[in-house]
């Protein structure tokens, strides 16, 4: 792309506009710049799991809210709430802090390409099976939310009055 910068061949015109798209996707302002997209089993947009928690305050910016979770199980971690982007992000406190779980309740929310936020859970059901994903399992949580579970991808749909409420992905 650079070449592109350098090149005098191009017209004014086309280096302005290139040049401010690359400054624009490259640049540090510490907003969600991410499409997002779920990865099965990797993360979120440019979330993905197994970073640290310095690099997700880099890409996202300084949390909402820091809590310390289970110190008295084996597995505790720590959870950074992201409240404007509708994000937590849930660390392992293992020998590092690893990001290992995402709970997505912002309104645009993508899986196979397909915006996937307030869809009933027969769609998301009908997409996961178009995508070759068929075992899952279906409880009412205490709070109210129908929860689908699909355990081999690590991923929850949680629904209120049949509509997608929000998603956690893991690993």
């Amino acid at each position: 792309m650079q070449k592109i910068f350098k090149s005098k061949k191009k017209t004014s015109h086309f280096y302005v506009i290139s040049k401010i798209i690359f400054i624009i996707a490259n640049s540090n302002n510490n907003t969600l710049a991410m499409k997002n997209e779920i990865i099965l089993k990797e993360g979120f947009g440019d979330l993905r799991f197994g970073m640290q928690i310095n690099s997700v305050i880099d890409l996202i910016g300084k949390p909402s809210e820091v809590e310390e979770i289970g110190e008295d199980l084996e597995m505790p971690a720590t959870v950074l709430y992201y409240e404007e982007e509708g994000l937590s992000c849930f660390f392992e406190n293992l020998e590092q802090e690893r990001l290992s779980c995402i709970n997505i309740e912002t309104d645009e929310i993508f899986l196979f390409g397909q915006q996937i936020k307030e869809k009933s859970s027969e769609e998301i059901v009908e997409l996961m099976r178009k995508n070759k994903i068929f075992e899952q399992t279906m409880d009412k949580e205490e709070w109210g939310e129908e929860r689908i579970s699909y355990e081999e991808y690590a991923i929850d749909f949680f629904f209120l009055e049949n509509k997608l409420n929000s998603v956690t992905i893991g690993i």
